[in-house]
């Protein structure tokens, strides 16, 4: 019986203390994304949990997924514009900003470019 009662208080103290840990801090920013000196319009919304980095970006329209890592400010991530397209990123992250550059890593005729965010 007392075996019951223990897990009991397991299960009842797991889901308390799940439900007062803080929801993972989002971070959105705006800005450009430049290929071959054109500039297009750029947003990323992602959430941090610790050093990984994960959500979704835009760009005039189309969108992909971001997933990264943080060490310091230095940033490197995989951005998928779609199943059979992948780029690799390499930034700095700030409290303001977003900066960094991509190449294609597994893209068919993929270009380099760079993104220049602010955080909203």
């Amino acid at each position: 019986m007392k075996h019951y009662i223990r897990i009991g208080l397991l299960a009842a103290l797991t889901v308390v203390l799940a439900a007062c840990q803080d929801p993972a801090p989002s971070l959105t920013f705006e800005g450009t994304s430049t290929i071959a000196g054109n500039e297009h319009s750029l947003a990323l919304a992602v959430e941090r949990h610790g050093d990984r980095l994960s959500g979704e970006y835009m760009v005039e329209g189309a969108s992909g997924s971001f997933n990264g890592s943080v060490d310091g400010t230095a940033v490197i991530a995989e951005l998928l514009p779609s199943a059979t397209c992948s780029y690799s990123f390499a930034g700095t992250l700030t409290d303001s900003s977003l900066q960094g550059s991509f190449e294609p890593s597994d893209c068919p005729g993929g270009q380099l470019g760079t993104w220049s965010l602010a955080r909203k």
